[in-house]
């Protein structure tokens, strides 16, 4: 009788939990599909988004899942944003799909339907490997709600167990060969993907007099581990500096939310955008999609020393900072006008355009499937 009564509280519960993390998946537009492409020929992608994921806050999770999904239909004629409360279902509506999915995402998984997972072809989106977390989470300073790393251990063995295509991070070869080469270990396969352009949003847009008299801006959310890098690199020069972003910067001209057509505007005509990230993501080698979506709109750039943006471009494609030192003198000769800026953006676009669409990425998936 007790069994019975414990079974039942915690069934409900776990009713009422999932009834509540459903609603935190907010998809509006969930299908991207290209009626160019013969219907006979089409490859369908289903993208998983998970509590946290929401088309009103266009941060990372929404542009890189939003970018995959233009790729994917631009090139294989349809992508379908999915609600991973409603994944088993929908794999149900496609022929074969291919499935993106993250290593959060596992999250909220069990492993009966995990045993139906191993029949698709899918993607893993993963993070430092678990047998290296001790020493990340030892190097990193940031609060639980920022990076929970038990997370990532929790779902390890799931990962393990769906036997995907590739796992895949942004990243250069050396920090692949100390934070990720666990995974190769462990039996799977690896691909070094980076973020890309979504070029139906960002790309040069100079009809624009708002921004011009800006001298540098940056987009972006306001966190612990990144605000280290801001006060180094960025702090200085507040009274030019304008900021906008979903969270408040403790800046004297933070400048609020800014819509994307206003981004791309603001990239455009704003004297400089610093491509700068946080210790965390030096660390490791991580590119955001920020490297790509700035150039992309011709803005003129000056990057901090993140060793994979170093090897992605060629020497002449942008200015690239050894450290912050280099960075502040860079940015000092820009401000005494020293340096062509015009000749920048274009070198920088041009560096961007060629080989970082999403397109092109969607063209990497299928390689590696």
């Amino acid at each position: 009788m007790y069994k019975q009564i414990y079974n039942f509280y915690n069934s409900f519960g776990e009713y009422f939990l999932n009834l509540y993390y459903k609603n935190k998946v907010n998809i509006i537009n969930p299908v991207f599909i290209n009626e160019q492409i013969n219907k006979n020929s089409i490859k369908t992608l289903l993208i998983v988004c998970s509590p946290g994921f929401n088309e009103n806050i266009t941060n990372a999770n929404y542009l890189i899942r939003i970018g995959f999904a233009k790729g994917w239909s631009e090139k294989y004629g349809k992508a379908v944003l999915v609600s991973i409360f409603d994944l088993e279902k929908e794999l149900n509506n496609h022929e074969d799909p291919v499935i993106f999915i993250s290593c959060y995402d596992f999250t909220f998984l069990k492993f009966p339907f995990l045993k139906i997972l191993r029949k698709y072809k899918l993607f893993v989106w993963v993070s430092v490997h678990p047998r290296k977390l001790n020493e990340y989470e030892g190097k990193v300073i940031l609060k639980k709600d920022e990076l929970d790393f038990e997370i990532w251990r929790s779902v390890y063995s799931k990962i393990l167990y769906v036997e995907p295509n590739f796992v895949w991070n942004s990243c250069n070869n050396e920090k692949f060969d100390y934070w990720y080469r666990g995974w190769v270990d462990d039996g799977l396969n690896w691909q070094t993907m980076h973020p890309a352009i979504d070029n139906s949003i960002y790309f040069p847009d100079t009809a624009n007099e708002k921004f011009k008299d800006i001298k540098i801006s940056y987009v972006g959310g306001y966190w612990q581990d990144k605000s280290r890098a801001f006060d180094e690199y960025l702090r200085k020069y507040e009274e030019i500096f304008f900021p906008f972003g979903y969270s408040s910067w403790p800046y004297k001209n933070y400048s609020g939310k800014i819509k994307l057509d206003q981004e791309r505007k603001l990239y455009s005509n704003c004297g400089l955008i610093p491509l700068v990230t946080s210790p965390s993501g030096w660390l490791i080698g991580e590119i955001t999609e920020r490297y790509f979506k700035a150039p992309a709109c011709k803005a003129f750039c000056i990057a901090d020393e993140n060793p994979t943006f170093k090897d992605i471009f060629q020497n002449g494609e942008f200015l690239i900072s050894s450290n912050k030192e280099e960075f502040h003198h860079l940015v000092n000769e820009y401000l005494l006008g020293k340096i062509d800026s015009e000749f920048w953006r274009k070198k920088g676009y041009e560096a961007v355009i060629k080989n970082h669409l999403y397109s092109n990425r969607a063209e990497q998936i299928i390689s590696a499937l």
